[in-house]
């Protein structure tokens, strides 16, 4: 369990020093850096739910609760993490979560 609290601690850390966007932390607003913790929590903790499905999840609640361009925004930072999580092996799913 503590490689996956580590491993959630390095992706948000990556996020917040520009890895994955030309953007800084300083200009990423607080709800979709909370979407973004969110849904990279659902990637690794439950095994279940299918990538596209949390993904899609959390792009529904951007468009709702943030700004106009924030579910591009996290699209594209959600799927890089996602495919960086299954190249690197941490993204374990059952069979149902695969899908």
């Amino acid at each position: 369990m503590s490689v996956k609290l580590t491993t959630l601690g390095v992706y948000i850390n990556i996020i917040k020093l520009k890895k994955y966007t030309e953007f800084s932390s300083y200009f990423i607003i607080k709800i979709d850096l909370i979407l973004l913790q969110m849904c990279l929590s659902e990637f690794l903790y439950f095994k279940s739910i299918p990538v596209k499905v949390s993904i899609n999840e959390y792009l529904e609640i951007a468009k709702e609760y943030s700004s106009k361009k924030s579910n591009v925004f996290i699209n594209g930072i959600l799927d890089k993490l996602s495919k960086n999580l299954m190249k690197e092996g941490l993204l374990k799913k059952n069979k149902r979560g695969m899908q």
